[in-house]
């Protein structure tokens, strides 16, 4: 029988983590959708390695949801929630695709900060 909590045995999520988890799953159906109004396949290929870049971290990120909360990893996960708004106005422009892989980077890289900070409090 699973417990009231789903079977974590009563560890709770990390919110922050959560919320960082679920805007980058969110982003990347964004990015799929995008891969119907690309302008050509360069731009296709482009979006197509965004979403796995994308979906690495989404995993990893899943995979620390029960990493204790801390101030820094708070503080990069909100560096990642404020980053996403600017990489969905760029998806919505696909002819300056250039700027998405710019957006998408920095949103990368905060995610990268993070999932070390998670990982290294939950060894």
């Amino acid at each position: 029988m699973i417990s009231e909590d789903g079977g974590r045995g009563g560890a709770t999520e990390n919110s922050d983590l959560a919320r960082m988890h679920r805007e980058l799953v969110a982003l990347i159906a964004q990015l799929e959708r995008s891969i119907d109004d690309a302008p050509n396949a360069a731009a296709i290929g482009v979006i197509s390695d965004q979403i796995v870049e994308v979906n690495a971290r989404a995993t990893a990120a899943g995979r620390l949801l029960l990493v204790a909360q801390s101030e820094e990893i708070s503080r990069l996960a909100r560096r990642v929630s404020a980053a996403i708004p600017d990489v969905q106005r760029q998806i919505e422009d696909l002819d300056r695709f250039e700027a998405v892989v710019r957006s998408v980077a920095g949103v990368l890289d905060a995610a990268d900060g993070a999932i070390r900070a998670a990982t290294l409090l939950g060894q």
